[in-house]
């Protein structure tokens, strides 16, 4: 049946840094701080806390950002489905009928690190509000 189906559409990108993967990580793990270096983050609420230095991320934690998106600010809040200290943290949101799942990892690379902004989108509204119809 169409209603079964899934859309479903994932994306990837990577980008070398000229930093060992401990001092990428670093920065990359705190959300309290993606302002300061990302383009797009607008706004970051409820981040992990900050203990000794390290932010405390745990699944099932619940934190929010605002992304500059098509020229509008669009907030995500979001639930820490996964997380491996000094590699990789993983999030899950649904807004608009769709489930994201967004991975950040941080992997050596050469003489540096290699971060990786993967997301996995699905829906089994979208086909519908999108005017798909089935053959």
């Amino acid at each position: 049946m169409f209603l079964d189906r899934l859309f479903k559409f994932h994306m990837s990108s990577s980008a070398f840094v000229q930093a060992d993967s401990s001092r990428t990580w670093d920065v990359v793990q705190h959300a309290d701080r993606w302002i300061e270096w990302s383009d797009v983050c607008r706004e970051v609420w409820d981040a992990p806390e900050v203990i000794d230095g390290t932010p405390d991320w745990r699944i099932g934690h619940k934190f929010g950002f605002k992304l500059s998106m098509a020229g509008r600010e669009i907030p995500f809040n979001v639930t820490v489905s996964r997380f491996f200290p000094g590699r990789q943290i993983e999030w899950r949101s649904t807004k608009f009928g769709i489930t994201a799942i967004r991975t950040i990892s941080v992997t050596p690379d050469a003489d540096g690190s290699r971060v990786t902004d993967t997301k996995r989108f699905s829906s089994r509204l979208y086909p519908l509000a999108s005017g798909i119809r089935e053959t």
